[in-house]
């Protein structure tokens, strides 16, 4: 039987791997909506476009809160023997909470049975989901009204270059289109990562938080993930907090029941890239990742 550890990374990999196949679902459903549209319907009803591409966003946006409970309940189970209550109030067990993974993942489900696990109250509520649904519902307008604006912006940059206004139209589309899909996998794999930092936020069992980048990561998401396994009361690295997600983020939420938990390769690198800077501001710690990526290269 493997490991807790060798399990609790198996379990984070295949949260991952949800995670990536929604956020490129939701690229794929930007363009496709962006592209059913004409620049002149995008002018004329811009908020209509956003309400219409907040409704499918919402949706893949839910999938992934679910896929990051799940993802949750299974990490708890793997290190503490007990999980916490999803809000039917059922004993699950491993292979349980396992398959529960394995579906919002879409991968192949485990057979087999097993003793049911202890439950603890749930750390998510519904007056909690609702408040979360709100709260990005008016965030994501507002970002998306600030994305079209910055499209059309950006643009109009080419007025004296193009050669007609077909050309216009079709920078117009281009620039909404890729300023829109980065957005869109921001805010959906954001249901996932704040379904575990609520979790650890109101869960006793949990110890910590930790951000985990993918390989390649851009200077601000290893400034971030350098902060290791941060405890519920010091969220920030520096002047920014360790949740902060960037549009088209690879990085992952981890939550941490264990002080056995060995660090991912990823998070080792980023923490001890952060003590071979020695400190200083995110402009510094920047020029010193070029300067670092340079040498390698």
């Amino acid at each position: 039987m493997d490991s807790r550890q060798q399990q609790s990374d198996k379990a984070r990999k295949v949260f991952r791997a949800a995670q990536h196949s929604l956020g490129v679902e939701a690229v794929r459903l930007t363009l496709r909506l962006v592209s059913s549209m004409t620049p002149q319907a995008l002018r004329k009803n811009p908020a209509g476009f956003v309400a219409k591409w907040h409704h499918e966003i919402n949706g893949l946006r839910k999938k992934s809160r679910k896929a990051g409970q799940a993802y949750y309940r299974l990490e708890r189970a793997i290190w503490l023997g007990r999980t916490v209550d999803d809000g039917l109030g059922i004993r699950p067990t491993m292979n349980g909470l396992w398959n529960d993974l394995y579906g919002v993942a879409d991968m192949p489900k485990v057979s087999g049975v097993g003793d049911p696990i202890r439950l603890d109250p749930s750390p998510w509520s519904e007056d909690n989901d609702r408040e979360s649904h709100k709260d990005m519902s008016t965030v994501f307008h507002f970002k998306a009204t600030e994305r079209l604006k910055k499209a059309e912006k950006e643009a109009n940059k080419d007025f004296l270059t193009i050669e007609s206004l077909d050309d216009l139209d079709d920078i117009l589309m281009q620039s909404i289109a890729d300023n829109l899909a980065g957005e869109a996998q921001k805010v959906t794999e954001g249901g996932g990562r704040d379904a575990i930092s609520e979790g650890v936020l109101k869960d006793p069992g949990a110890l910590r938080y930790m951000r985990v980048p993918e390989e390649g990561a851009c200077y601000f998401c290893i400034m971030l993930a350098s902060r290791g396994a941060s405890y519920r009361n010091k969220w920030t690295a520096g002047d920014a907090d360790v949740r902060q997600f960037h549009p088209n983020c690879k990085c992952e939420a981890v939550p941490i029941f264990s002080n056995d938990y060995e660090y991912p390769p990823e998070v080792k690198a980023a923490v001890a890239a952060w003590k071979n800077f020695g400190g200083g501001n995110k402009q510094q710690f920047r020029r010193f990742m070029a300067k670092h990526q340079r040498e390698i290269d």
